[in-house]
């Protein structure tokens, strides 16, 4: 078998740790080839550095050198790279030692930023927004494909009783949009914990971050919270069009419940009703957590559901190995 790059920030329960976690367990030989950028502790050195790229692309190239150099001494024949700022002449030159290049987004279409991607020659691109798939299809020929996120069942698994926290869990990052559904739900009386990295300054006070936990979770801890609680509730970005993101995929592998704010894909992803909660508008989401706080067995019932469909047809192994035929 090949050896494999995987290019993309690597931490626990990060996108290319379970990806390189998943070739790993189909018998494949795994670099992890890090990140594009090397971020710090500080923002405003980030953001400084960004700018100094944007001003003088070479600096990018250059400091992207190290990921060439990495693939190469590795001897890497595949490289799957989940990184949008990963520049095309880094593709270009591991195209030219011969290696297979892919490249999997696995974010909004609001953060395709400069759309680096799209003037790279990889072999193959994969987005999970089915929507932007047909408009690149329709206008560009390039080898662009639908690829939906993933759970990983070494971690996304059920690891305790369901349902035994009376409350909806939320985890991920605090953006308006999100903040302002989480205000009105407290309005309502609707008993929520929120994980992740917490608030930006910039958000300013809101009552949401009164249950704030303060406790960013990964991995098996994430699969204990989002299991034994009432239920986890999904609201997406106002740009996943009709795409979902990573989190209903976690928490159905994690045996949750999981309320979901509806796209279009999911009917083809799980069954509404019997493996996930779907709500169009804020009354509809109303209905189903009152469900899900009061119904008894609901929970554990859409949980053990939603893991038997996550672990059967949405694995990072199943995913990996749509992203390793499109390359041979």
């Amino acid at each position: 078998m090949p050896r494999i790059g995987v290019i993309g920030p690597v931490g626990p329960d990060y996108f290319a740790e379970n990806v390189g976690d998943a070739l790993q367990r189909l018998g494949h030989a795994v670099s992890q080839l890090g990140p594009a950028h090397h971020r710090s502790r500080s923002r405003l050195v980030d953001r400084a550095a960004g700018l100094a790229r944007q001003a003088l692309p070479r600096l990018n190239e250059h400091a992207q050198d190290r990921i060439v150099r990495s693939a190469l001494g590795a001897g890497c024949e595949v490289v799957i790279n989940l990184d949008a700022y990963l520049v095309p002449s880094v593709v270009t030159r591991l195209r030219s030692s011969g290696a297979r290049v892919a490249f999997w987004f696995p974010d909004s279409v609001a953060n395709l930023g400069r759309q680096l991607m799209l003037l790279a020659p990889y072999d193959a691109i994969f987005f999970k927004e089915p929507f932007l798939v047909d408009r690149l299809r329709a206008m560009l020929d390039l080898p662009v494909y639908y690829l939906p996120e993933a759970c990983n069942p070494r971690w996304h698994r059920p690891v305790t009783s369901a349902g035994t926290e009376s409350c909806l869990v939320i985890a991920g990052n605090m953006y308006p949009s999100r903040v302002r559904l989480l205000e009105r739900l407290i309005a309502k009386g609707i008993p929520l914990r929120i994980y992740g990295d917490g608030f930006p300054r910039w958000v300013g006070e809101t009552v949401a971050r009164t249950v704030y936990t303060g406790c960013y979770i990964a991995r098996e801890e994430k699969a204990r919270v989002f299991r034994s609680a009432a239920g986890v509730l999904n609201t997406m970005h106002p740009s996943e069009v009709s795409g979902v993101n990573t989190r209903l995929f976690e928490a159905a592998g994690c045996g949750a419940a999981v309320l979901t704010e509806f796209r279009p894909t999911i009917p083809e992803l799980f069954t509404v009703g019997k493996e996930v909660l779907a709500f169009h508008d804020f009354d509809d989401l109303i209905e189903q957590a009152t469900r899900l706080l009061n119904e008894r067995g609901l929970t554990a019932q859409l949980g053990d559901a939603a893991t038997q469909r996550a672990h059967r047809e949405h694995t990072f192994d199943l995913r990996v190995t749509a992203i390793l035929e499109k390359l041979a």
